[in-house]
């Protein structure tokens, strides 16, 4: 019987981590420099900006938020396009720290680890999903259908991503303290 392995395997430590500067690097550079101006305008208008349109879980509250931004419609789409970039970069970012991690010495839960780097590339699609909803609702109108969609889409991509920012965190506390506190 074969266990699970983590995803980026075949590749040796140092090309994993070169690989996880890039992406990370990448991620980074998408939020700071692209994504985060462009919300600080929607949130001027909207309270949560973007995330806002991401859990409105109704069309009535989707359609509210939509003229609020009236006007910035062609920054909500540069916005949600920049996030396609972005989703491209922070998922296997987040995989590789859970991968490296899972091959740490004295990591008591590297399975834990593996589990979650697939299922936080398993949840690529979810995002991808969630930013067709926002942009169809920004080109065509809020729907009730579009607005649950979106929403669905994004708690269970946050919830993922909260996991494997919560293994690394754990996982890699208890890990330094098996290797270097309790020798």
């Amino acid at each position: 019987m074969s266990s699970l392995a983590p995803p980026f395997t075949g590749l040796d430590w140092s090309q994993r981590g070169l690989l996880l500067a890039m992406f990370a690097a990448v991620s980074a550079w998408v939020m700071l420099r692209r994504i985060e101006p462009i919300d600080q305008v929607l949130q001027s208008r909207v309270p949560g900006g973007i995330l806002a349109l991401e859990f409105a879980w109704s069309g009535e509250r989707a359609s509210a938020i939509l003229a609020s931004w009236h006007g910035l419609e062609d920054q909500v789409r540069s916005q949600t396009l920049w996030d396609y970039l972005f989703l491209l970069c922070y998922p296997p970012a987040l995989a590789l720290a859970c991968a490296m991690l899972c091959g740490a010495d004295g990591n008591p839960v590297a399975m834990i680890g593996t589990f979650v780097a697939w299922a936080v590339l398993a949840a690529t699609p979810l995002d991808a999903i969630e930013n067709l909803a926002m942009m169809a609702m920004v080109s065509h109108g809020a729907s009730e259908v579009l607005a649950k969609l979106a929403g669905w889409c994004a708690g269970l991509k946050f919830t993922v991503l909260l996991a494997a920012v919560g293994y690394l965190l754990t996982a890699g506390a208890a890990t330094f303290v098996r290797r270097y506190v309790l020798p």
